[in-house]
């Protein structure tokens, strides 16, 4: 077992450092083991993404300029992919107009084949236009620029040439306003709870004034790992029910009394 565990952990390394090279890597444990491309989020939380250029259909922006000062989500695919990845972006923009608009979301594609034609038949199919709003951000980066971003994060993938897919985590990474990671986010239908309370959680550092009332809803919830999504405190359930036995102790000890005072007289 520790072999095999060794094993994955130096697979794991071949895919961080030479993740581009299409049809030479697949898994040294059958196409099905995604464990090789599991996030480690307890090296990457708190550490800053990386600042890369970004191309868009307007031109090239560097990704810190346009999430500075804002809590942002960020979300990693291939333009191509027919599965999870149009699934998931889909999902988050239908969630994105629920929720204020000061909040960023950035979806880049890390498969470098990708370009403006592929990225235009992506957002068609799943933002319904080529037109996104100012608060979201749909692009290309180069090569080096998407090692830099997905090593910065803790990001990893393979392709497997057979079938002509990548393999990678399915995941919204949510960023504080400095481009902290935060939060880590899986699965390809977020609840719109789960993602205000991810926002939420990415600005603990910096709270402003009108944040105050969101960060206490949030001290009610705890993030929980093997569901990735927010549920409520049992700890604040049991804290309830104890201050409402001892409301309740008080409150048949004040009737008692006024009991025995009305038989007494």
């Amino acid at each position: 077992m520790r072999l095999l565990f060794l094993s994955l952990i130096l697979s794991a390394s071949v895919f961080a450092r030479e993740p581009y090279e299409y049809g030479r890597y697949t898994s040294y444990y059958g196409e099905q083991d995604v464990s090789v491309v599991k996030i480690q989020e307890d090296l990457y939380i708190g550490r800053h993404v990386a600042n890369i250029r970004v191309k868009t259909l307007k031109g090239e922006v560097d990704l810190k300029d346009f999430i500075w000062g804002k809590p942002t989500a960020l979300l990693l695919g291939y333009y191509s992919c027919d599965t999870v990845c149009p699934i998931t972006a889909e999902n988050l923009y239908k969630v994105s107009k629920k929720l204020p608009k000061d909040y960023r979301y950035v979806v880049l594609s890390f498969d470098e084949r990708d370009n403006v034609e592929t990225m235009k038949q992506f957002m068609l199919k799943n933002f319904g236009t080529l037109e996104m709003p100012e608060n979201w951000l749909v692009g290309l980066a180069s090569k080096d620029d998407i090692r830099k971003l997905t090593q910065s994060i803790g990001y990893k993938f393979y392709y497997i040439d057979r079938d002509k897919i990548f393999i990678h985590p399915n995941v919204t990474v949510f960023l504080s306003q400095d481009g902290k990671v935060m939060r880590y986010l899986y699965g390809p239908y977020l609840r719109e709870k789960d993602v205000s309370l991810a926002f939420i959680d990415a600005q603990r550092e910096k709270p402003s004034i009108n944040k105050i009332v969101d960060l206490a809803i949030l001290a009610c919830y705890r993030y929980d790992h093997t569901r990735s999504r927010y549920v409520i405190d049992p700890t604040l359930i049991f804290a309830g029910l104890g201050l409402l036995g001892v409301l309740g102790t008080f409150s048949l000890a004040y009737f008692y009394n006024r009991y025995r005072k009305e038989v007494h007289q």
